[in-house]
């Protein structure tokens, strides 16, 4: 696999929550994304979800979707996982983070984070 595609990533979906609808409606909407194809250990990636979810409360940004994208990268266990975005802050204002497993691609894990459109979408400043 080079890349994926907008139809493969939303082939991909399984999940119909409310941030996953969200994040799909953008992609159907033309907002840019992009997935890296480089695995990440489901731990390691948790652990910095956990952190930037609560810097970004800190900040008073809404985050939608962590508690359950936790939950579902801890039931991933050592699995390698791809990194995605769907960006969406010019239409929603939200950048969604994904969380994809390459073998089935199936999108586990997504998490909308409320930011501006000049804000970083890793820190959240400007």
């Amino acid at each position: 696999m080079n890349e994926v595609s907008a139809s493969e990533l939303l082939a991909a979906w399984e999940s119909g929550s409310e941030v996953s609808v969200q994040a799909k409606n953008a992609l159907l909407s033309g907002a840019h994304f992009n997935v890296w194809l480089d695995p990440v250990p489901a731990p390691r990636l948790r652990g910095v979800l956990r952190r930037r979810v609560t810097a970004t409360q800190r900040r008073g940004r809404t985050v939608v979707g962590a508690t359950e994208c936790l939950a579902n990268l801890a039931e991933m266990g050592e699995r390698g996982l791809l990194v995605g975005y769907v960006d969406d802050r010019e239409r929603a204002g939200y950048w969604f983070q994904l969380y994809v497993d390459p073998h089935p691609l199936k999108v586990i894990g997504c998490v909308g984070v409320g930011i501006s459109p000049g804000d970083d979408p890793v820190t959240g400043s400007a």
